[in-house]
């Protein structure tokens, strides 16, 4: 014979319904979902524990998983008291034993939550102190212009997608900051290293072309920079067009330096316009393109680009 349900009196108890589906069991999901402003899917078993995946930060779930199973615990604990001891809770007392329970279940864990509403009130739902990660300046990167008589020319490349489609950028500046032009292409399927090496190609054939008697390349990628001075590490199919940009690199004293990708914004800036353009195709400008004009005022100015770490 079927047990009534010793919470509600009024329906068989299956493990569904006493810790799902009964009126006043469900009291505790409702209250642990008003207190954290989670909507809590109750239909199932699975669904419950998983419905946690995802949402928020990892102390939100890490305290959202804690509260679920500390609640289906205290359920049957209570039922067991009623049942066997004939003592019996009342519902927001039990509320308030699940968590203290969260409290010191979650006292020495060291995930950390994030600066936003959904952290502080699981935090104070629980009394827990809030640990969030704090933003810190890692780096400052300033750009710097080349020294008179020198061409300076920022370049990058860009890869995105499942089937990668590549995309490159670059930007030609004198020693008085002065816009000499820029180039943004869509070169097709590539990979990110091969966008980046095509990057420098390209700049590297474009100075051929302006006849710019020396040379100044900066870029964000360091296996680049090391093609150039220990040419090692260069895409196969991009062999010869690269030793061909050496030639001419040599023969007007090129120089090669890396810089973080926070002090390359205008060349970045121009890959991901590559991106939006046709397959194979190509942009020149000889002014100022409006979506790169701030990166430029500010490397005239000379101010920095910082690199931001959370710990």
């Amino acid at each position: 014979m079927v047990s009534i349900c010793c919470f509600c009196r009024s329906q068989a108890e299956t493990s569904h319904h006493i810790f799902l589906a009964c009126p006043i069991t469900s009291q505790l999901w409702v209250w642990l979902g008003r207190g954290t402003g989670i909507r809590l899917d109750c239909s199932s078993m699975v669904s419950l524990l998983l419905g946690g995946a995802g949402t928020g930060s990892k102390m939100v779930q890490q305290v959202l998983n804690s509260a679920v199973l500390h609640t289906i615990w205290c359920i049957w604990i209570e039922r067991n008291h009623r049942y066997f001891s004939n003592v019996q809770m009342s519902m927001t007392s039990l509320f308030n034993v699940i968590l203290a329970e969260v409290h010191l279940s979650f006292t020495l864990a060291i995930s950390k939550g994030a600066s936003d509403m959904l952290d502080y009130k699981v935090s104070r739902l629980v009394n827990l102190p809030l640990k969030t990660k704090r933003i810190s300046i890692a780096k400052t990167v300033t750009w710097c212009p080349p020294s008179a008589g020198i061409v300076k020319i920022n370049c990058d490349g860009s890869s995105f997608g499942q089937n990668p489609c590549g995309a490159v950028g670059y930007v030609i500046r004198d020693s008085f900051c002065n816009f000499l032009g820029a180039m943004a292409s869509n070169i097709g399927q590539a990979s990110s290293l091969d966008a980046e090496f095509c990057a420098f190609m390209l700049a590297t054939e474009k100075a051929k072309d302006m006849s710019f008697p020396r040379l100044w390349m900066e870029t964000d990628s360091v296996a680049v920079v090391t093609a150039f001075y220990k040419d090692s590490g260069i895409p196969w199919k991009m062999r010869s067009r690269w030793h061909n940009c050496m030639n001419y690199c040599r023969q007007i004293g090129c120089t090669c330096t890396h810089i973080l990708r926070e002090g390359n914004r205008a060349a970045d800036a121009l890959a991901k316009n590559g991106q939006g353009l046709s397959m194979f195709s190509s942009q020149w400008w000889t002014s100022t393109p409006p979506f790169i004009s701030s990166f430029l005022s500010r490397d005239s100015l000379g101010l920095s680009f910082s690199r931001i770490s959370m710990d």
